[in-house]
């Protein structure tokens, strides 16, 4: 299957790592050219050289920073339109989560979960939707099983993947008329290096396998090359009449819900 990304330029939130820096790879092994972003300068370079050493395609350039930061926004905006002149897809993978409360949850931290898991995406995606309109582009929100259903996950981070997910449904009808589309991928347990999954493996394999193939019907891990071919594809041509739609990639675990 053609995916025709050749040559077109992508930008990929949060992707020094596990899932957007598997999407990154994804993108450049198609000819594409890409644009990875992390709050960590040093983890984000090196990111970026070993992506370049990896593809027989080296377009690949990397902007730090926080992109809850309108200045850093402004910022990675001149950075790619002075590289390449246009910009014809994002991808908003940015997202952390910590340890909380599971019920008494204080202010700051819903501000911190919200701040880290919505604000980052709409502001994000807001600053770069005149710049898909020209391109007639698309966008691939990462969000996560948590926000479609109740599966232990801190309640803020669910809620908070939820409204991405309902941003994204909204997003895509105003855009439809642009011809920018607008999807959600929604990622389960994905194994990487340094992520939360590896360390519970680390702790406590025997529980974290156990919990797997209690809840996974596939009994096994998604990869982030999983979600990267799920995201790439919505990016495509191939999936030119495809808008509003949430894709799960969980190995079946959401299909055990009724």
């Amino acid at each position: 299957m053609n995916l025709n990304l050749q040559e077109k330029v992508y930008i990929v939130s949060g992707s020094s790592q596990g899932i957007g820096k598997a999407i990154a790879q994804g993108l450049l092994d198609e000819g594409a050219f890409v644009v990875i972003t992390g709050r960590d300068s040093k983890k984000l370079e090196n990111c970026k050289n070993e992506l370049a050493r990896a593809s027989k395609y080296s377009q690949v350039i990397a902007v730090p920073g926080d992109l809850n930061n309108k200045q850093v926004l402004s910022h990675l905006e001149n950075e790619v339109l002075q590289k390449w002149g246009h910009i014809d897809g994002l991808i908003a993978n940015a997202g952390a989560i910590k340890h909380i409360e599971t019920w008494n949850i204080p202010d700051e931290d819903w501000d911190w979960y919200f701040e880290a898991n919505f604000k980052v995406a709409y502001r994000f995606v807001t600053k770069f939707i005149p710049d898909l309109i020209k391109t007639k582009g698309s966008i691939v929100f990462i969000s996560s099983i948590a926000g479609i259903e109740e599966i232990g996950a801190p309640i803020p981070y669910s809620v908070a993947k939820s409204s991405t997910s309902m941003y994204a449904k909204g997003l895509a009808r105003v855009l439809a008329k642009e011809e920018v589309r607008v999807n959600v991928v929604n990622p389960g347990n994905v194994l990487f290096e340094g992520g939360n999954w590896e360390r519970r493996l680390q702790n406590d394999p025997d529980a974290t396998y156990a919990l797997i193939k209690r809840n996974v019907p596939m009994n096994n891990f998604a990869t982030p090359e999983d979600i990267s071919a799920a995201t790439l594809f919505l990016l495509s041509e191939q999936a030119k009449f495809i808008t509003g739609s949430s894709l799960a990639v969980d190995g079946g675990q959401t299909s055990l819900f009724v």
